[in-house]
């Protein structure tokens, strides 16, 4: 399936080293879009910071914490990987709470992903098609965004490409089979490291719906070269026996009970179901700008499963469908379904797209470049919106302000996307359309994350909390007790201290709270904590306007009260003011 040679500056460019330099320049402008300026969010990636900001301040680099509870389930690698990070830059960054540092890993895994879709790419379909397929995996909206967020699926993603690029080496033929099957089982290892075994099951599907396919694996033996195996032991079986040994066992019984067992039986911690299809659905979206070469990919896809088993001509399709399909079915049949959980079939699904965007022009097909542009426009339109949406959470004193923001924002993202609808419409070459997909990602991903995401102040509550206390002189100290009620987004741990203790307002009037503690309640549970802190002859005193905003992880609107316990006044008993002379 590689294209012949041409002497075309594109060909000459993408074919050496100078692709694989630009790739990384676009996949890293794309993670990094927003990391210094984005404020932490909520749920995960403040859980995996905080951890890692814990690590750091206790030097204990084995066991992971959020404040008190411990986490051993996860794989410690990202956590590794951003203590580094930080580490490192700690000369020029001297908070551990400043977020940015702890984002770098996913950037990084971002460029390791496109890198090897383009060296996967290469090998199946030539160095155009590599290149164009791996430019618009880099800026795709899941991939840009798990890029920036310190999380593991940008890392973990990474390592995925990397396995599957060297099945695609095996199989298409190289001259180090040995050697690239080191490569295979040192991306697996690397990966179970980061987030456990999906890695190796993702690629063992994959074999196995090749095997069953095809009926023929001899491509597949230089896997069982037996260095490989003892390559992915020596990077993973060091850390497994020391956290066996530190936790006392714990780790694998938390391991089974808490998230494989709850994930494949009740859909996982928080309850993250969803329909059979639910991934297939988000993907038009998820995948954009490669959303306008769906069609094409499909039809491509279609061929290939209608083809003779023994066709080598869709032989790459057939890699690239398992790839995909196996991590598809896996996360359709799990209970447990979030919209990044698939992030790592996305480099097949856009090398199939780049392939769609370059048998577009030499077939004569009427639908799939209709049908493109109208997905196009469908989902770049629901985009706009986003951002509109966004952008009525930036501050503003007038009172029809969000309305005008929230226009002017969808007027910028309109002509953006209407540029890009005329381009794919006058430009015909493959490489042409490939350019404008890229150029209208990068103009949404900077509206979206480097402009409106850091003034809208109103979606970040925990940072507006964190604001008030600075000015209040609040911040939480070893000698001095801090108690959050009401309000347990982890986010806002990681931007006070590891100090702070999170109280159910159930358990507010068994708290030892003393005057002069530093509190914050949410305001739905307000009320019920002045009555509990009664018990103890106290009452919350404000110490400025309460922060207000919404909380991502919840998805609800907020209000936050900060200010000090303090002992009831004289005069006022525990059930309120005194009457009479």
């Amino acid at each position: 399936m590689a294209s012949p040679a041409s002497p075309a500056l594109f060909d000459q460019f993408a074919r050496g080293w100078r692709g694989y330099v630009l790739i990384a320049l676009i996949a890293l402008t794309s993670g990094l879009m927003g990391a210094m300026r984005v404020p932490v969010t909520d749920i995960d990636e403040a859980r995996f910071a905080q951890a890692t900001r814990q690590m750091i301040e206790t030097d204990d680099y084995v066991r992971i914490r959020v404040q008190d509870a411990e986490r051993n389930r996860k794989p410690v690698g990202i956590y590794w990987l951003q203590a580094a990070s930080v580490n490192a830059l700690h000369p020029f960054v001297e908070r551990l709470n400043t977020i940015w540092p702890y984002r770098l890993p996913s950037a990084l895994g971002l460029v390791l992903a496109s890198l090897a879709t383009l060296w996967a790419g290469t090998v199946l379909f030539g160095a155009r098609t590599g290149f164009v397929a791996a430019a618009i995996f880099a800026v795709g909206l899941l991939a840009g965004v798990e890029g920036m967020l310190a999380k593991t699926d940008a890392v973990m993603t990474g390592f995925s490409a990397v396995a599957f690029a060297a099945l695609a080496q095996l199989r298409v033929g190289t001259t180090r089979p040995r050697i690239v099957a080191l490569v295979f089982w040192a991306a697996a290892g690397c990966a179970f490291m980061i987030k456990g075994p999906l890695t190796l099951i993702a690629t063992t599907l994959t074999l196995l719906a090749l095997w069953v396919w095809e009926r023929r694996a001899a491509w597949m033996k230089p896997l069982a070269f037996w260095p490989g195996p003892l390559l992915a032991l020596s990077i993973t079986l060091p850390w497994l026996i020391t956290i066996g040994i530190v936790t006392d066992g714990r780790f694998y019984t938390d391991l089974l009970l808490h998230e494989v067992g709850p994930k494949l039986v009740a859909g996982g911690d928080h309850r993250h179901g969803g329909i059979i299809g639910y991934h297939l659905l988000w993907l038009p979206l998820l995948i954009f700008p490669a959303t306008y070469a769906l069609p094409a990919a499909a039809r491509l896809g279609w061929t290939a499963i209608r083809a003779p088993r023994n066709d080598d001509a869709h032989s790459a399709f057939r890699f690239l469908l398992a790839w995909a399909g196996s991590i598809f079915l896996f996360f359709e049949l799990l209970p447990s379904k979030l919209i990044h959980y698939t992030l790592p079939a996305y480099p097949a699904i856009a090398l199939m797209c780049a392939a769609g965007l370059f048998a577009m022009r030499g077939k004569r097909w009427r639908t799939t470049h209709p049908a493109g542009l109208v997905l196009f426009g469908v989902f770049g339109a629901l985009i706009v919106g986003i951002m509109a949406f966004v952008s009525t959470f930036m501050p503003g004193y007038l009172a029809d302000a969000g309305v005008r923001r929230a226009v002017a924002a969808g007027l910028i993202g309109a002509l953006t996307l209407g540029a890009g609808i005329a381009g794919l419409i006058m430009l015909r070459r493959p490489t042409a359309r490939a350019a404008v997909l890229v150029a209208c990602a990068l103009v949404f991903s900077f509206s979206l994350r480097e402009r409106l995401l850091p003034e809208a102040r109103s979606m970040f509550v925990s940072n507006e909390a964190a604001a008030v206390m600075t000015r209040a002189r609040l911040m939480p100290a070893p000698d001095q007790a801090f108690w959050i009620v009401g309000y347990e987004q982890p986010s806002i741990v990681f931007l006070t201290r590891t100090w702070v203790r999170l109280v159910e307002v159930e358990n507010v009037a068994q708290t030892p709270i003393h005057a002069g503690d530093g509190m914050m309640i949410e305001g739905r549970a307000f009320d019920q904590t002045q009555a509990a802190l009664r018990t103890h002859g106290l009452e919350f005193e404000p110490v400025e306007q309460p922060a207000r905003g919404m909380a991502i992880g919840r998805g609800e609107y907020m209000t936050l009260n900060i200010g000090r316990a303090r002992r009831i006044a004289s005069g006022v008993s525990a059930d309120g003011p005194r009457s009479g002379p």
